[in-house]
């Protein structure tokens, strides 16, 4: 059964996401640069709840997205996802890009307590002032 588009994109976001640290030339600004906000993160929110009425019988083929730009021409191409992303008042490029972050965000804190104090440390200093920014958010965020 399908999970609903929106979820088959996150996770293909994901692997993309830890596959490639390539930048973006021109347009929005690169996932590493991209700043999460609370409520940008309950409208994403809002939208994987109410993604499985976007799904349909079919659906299970994986989105093969190479890029932020990709992914996002990939959401705007379904009009289900386009009239779902419109209705929660997020952009498929805002969409795309935030999914980009927080799962970077996310990968850091699942990985954190695997750690060393120094490897985290170092791993930190490394990051851009958006991508601390975005784990301390996620990491003050209750899970669901």
């Amino acid at each position: 059964m399908s999970h609903g588009l929106l979820r088959r994109h996150t996770l293909a976001a994901f692997w993309l996401c830890m596959a490639s640290a390539s930048t973006l030339a021109a347009g929005p600004p690169p996932p590493e640069r991209f700043r999460l906000t609370p409520q940008l993160l309950e409208r994403m929110e809002a939208l994987q709840a109410a993604s499985p009425e976007a799904a349909r019988p079919g659906d299970d083929d994986e989105p093969d997205a190479q890029s932020v730009q990709e992914l996002a021409r990939q959401l705007d191409a379904d009009p289900r996802i386009r009239a779902l992303l419109a209705r929660h008042r997020v952009s498929s490029i805002e969409y795309a890009t935030a999914v980009y972050a927080a799962l970077h965000a996310g990968m850091f804190l699942a990985m954190e307590s695997l750690t060393d104090k120094a490897s985290r440390t170092s791993a930190l200093a490394s990051f851009t002032p958006e991508q601390r920014a975005n784990i301390e958010l996620l990491r003050r965020r209750p899970i669901k």
